[in-house]
């Protein structure tokens, strides 16, 4: 494993991934083509990733060794949040409204006319290129966007866009030169942010056959046609549902989805969506999704200062429970941090939805 962060295995690898951690290679990325040569000697090379800070790099790698295309001929479009909405509006497809500053953000007046006028408050600011949730704020009221304004002045890369007010949910996809297949769609516990002020972070699958599965999964394959469907890439994209019924495209990812959706997707349509997002990457087979009649939901839980892991809820799903490292002993971080991972499962989408409420809401951790 290749990184040109001062991490180690623990951090880089997911904590509660099964079997034996890797050896970390650590490089600048500058570096990396040298170590890449180092390292496979003779042996057959192929270069994967699923972190969305390495795509490009991974793509522009793969040319230089000689490998075969396999992430977006474009990656860039599903990367960068303004040419992704660009490319969506202009196919049609519905996005927020945005404003987007390109010579930086101006300064505090000029600012707060056009957010106002363009986008109306509250409003979310955004990095132009970061995932995971990173770098987004919900501003909502003039004091919020004034003091925001001041502080990040001058600076580039930001974007501003409208505020929605309805359900959030993710929609899966393989892309395999020009085909789209569905895989899962999913509803979110509720926004992908505060986990450090203890919001508990979760969600669970659409049932196969739903109107908003089969709505789900004809939105991604619109996304994909106006990004770009050549390659072959696990596709990941992120929606709002309007109190009008209307389905708005937050984010797109050509990568295979973060927290344990991925395990969602193993349970629920057969196929794990990080193993798949690899397997596409290094030329092997994939299998198709099929439905297994199964429900299944994940639950973050936050540990917060001077609290540790206390007990788990009683649920009537079957379940796989992970206490990390952060909640074993008394946490004493200066926020929260994740302390539990659950993931629950049931052929049952009533009882299902009754654990998750309870996994949502009970006292995991605690002084």
């Amino acid at each position: 494993m290749l990184t040109d962060a001062d991490a180690d295995a623990d951090v880089v690898m997911r904590e509660d991934a099964p079997g034996e951690r890797p050896k970390v290679h650590h490089a600048p990325r500058g570096e990396w083509s040298k170590v890449i040569r180092s390292l496979a000697g003779v042996s057959p090379l192929e270069i994967v990733t699923n972190d969305e800070y390495c795509l490009i790099t991974c793509a522009e790698l793969r040319g230089e060794f000689g490998l075969a295309a396999r992430h977006p001929a474009r990656p860039e479009h599903y990367i960068d949040k303004v040419l992704m909405k660009e490319h969506l509006a202009a196919a049609g497809v519905r996005v927020p409204r945005f404003l987007p500053f390109p010579d930086g953000v101006p300064n505090p007046e000029t600012a707060l006319e056009s957010i106002v006028s363009r986008i109306g408050l509250p409003a979310v600011v955004k990095p132009r290129r970061e995932a995971n949730s990173r770098g987004v704020s919900i501003l909502r009221s003039d004091a919020e966007m004034r003091s925001w304004v001041t502080e990040h002045q001058g600076e580039l890369d930001w974007q501003v866009e409208e505020f929605l007010d309805g359900t959030f949910h993710h929609v899966n996809g393989v892309v395999t030169d020009g085909t789209t297949t569905p895989v899962q769609a999913g509803t979110y516990l509720g926004p992908l942010l505060d986990l450090p002020s203890g919001r508990r972070l979760g969600g669970w699958t659409i049932p196969y056959g739903s109107s908003l599965a089969r709505r789900a999964h004809e939105l991604n394959r619109a996304v994909v046609a106006a990004l770009g469907d050549q390659g072959g890439f696990v596709v990941h994209t992120e929606f709002a549902v309007t109190r009008d019924d209307e389905l708005v495209v937050v984010e797109v990812a050509a990568r295979a989805p973060g927290a344990l959706v991925s395990e969602l997707a193993r349970l629920h349509a057969g196929l794990n969506l990080e193993e798949v997002n690899f397997a596409l990457q290094a030329g092997l087979p994939v299998p198709a999704p099929r439905p297994t009649g199964v429900e299944a939901a994940w639950v973050w839980v936050p540990v917060m200062p001077g609290e540790r892991y206390r007990r788990t809820p009683p649920t009537t799903s079957e379940r796989l429970v992970h206490v990390r490292k952060a909640a074993q002993q008394v946490h004493t971080g200066a926020s929260g941090a994740l302390g539990v991972s659950a993931l629950l499962w049931s052929a049952d989408p009533d009882v299902l939805a009754a654990d998750v409420e309870i996994a949502a809401a009970f006292e995991w951790c605690a002084v």
